[in-house]
């Protein structure tokens, strides 16, 4: 009997692939964040790392990658640069030139729509845990880590204005640098981030970087291999 599943080419437990998305799920998707990109809301976050703006080459670099992966285990799988605006769950800092006044009513509605988005992502997908919320301007970027300490099988979804952008990954089984060219509009790559624990095939080195206006969705999912099957479904669902 041939497995559902065996017409995708991720049979493997690790990288990452492209997954085309379904007329459905793209319906979903642009009802979803948009407020935040259209109404500019990301502005009124803190911009990090806007000290390091014009060192984005060094931080997305070869250089910093291998030195990075040379480092093993003293780097503890956070990116040490991220240059956008980041909706953290539980920390989101504000950006420091909202009138104080405002402050309070800026902080609650961009709470209230954070929360439904990802509430309405985690009901329509199936997945358990928001990874990362993050719009990066123009010139935005996120160095090279690879989320060892934050294991799961994982859905990254992005959206671009131009497709100006691009996220890299080190595909350890070839042993070379696999790029998703961005386009303009939504993406998905569904893959797995291993522990250290794992060995150096569990692991995956990415970063990213975009010449446009850029949103990045992850979701996560546990690591067992019921959540590998889960996994398999929703790649299904959002394709079809």
């Amino acid at each position: 009997m041939t497995d559902k599943h065996d017409h995708w080419p991720f049979k493997k437990r690790y990288g990452l692939r492209d997954i085309p998305i379904g007329e459905d799920t793209l319906e979903v998707l642009n009802d979803l964040p948009m407020w935040f990109t259209k109404e500019e809301s990301y502005k009124n976050l803190f911009l990090g790392y806007e000290d390091q703006k014009d060192r984005r080459d060094h931080w997305t670099s070869e250089e910093l990658r291998i030195q990075i992966m040379k480092s093993e285990r003293s780097h503890d799988g956070f990116p040490d640069c991220l240059h956008g605006y980041s909706f953290g769950n539980t920390n989101i800092k504000f950006s420091p030139d909202i009138p104080i006044d405002d402050l309070v009513s800026v902080a609650q509605r961009t709470s209230h729509k954070l929360q439904e988005t990802i509430i309405k992502f985690q009901t329509y997908f199936g997945f358990k845990k928001n990874a990362l919320f993050c719009v990066y301007p123009p010139g935005g970027f996120i160095s090279w880590h690879n989320n060892a300490n934050a294991p799961a099988y994982n859905f990254i979804f992005t959206w671009s204005e131009k497709g100006e952008g691009w996220f890299k990954y080190w595909d350890t089984e070839k042993k070379e640098i696999v790029t998703f060219q961005d386009k303009a509009g939504w993406q998905c790559k569904a893959g797995y981030f291993g522990p250290y624990a794992e060995g150096e095939d569990g692991l995956c080195y990415h970063a990213a970087s975009t010449d446009c206006l850029r949103m990045t969705i992850a979701f996560t999912l546990d690591r067992d291999e019921m959540s590998k099957g889960w996994q398999d479904w929703i790649i299904d669902d959002i394709s079809t």
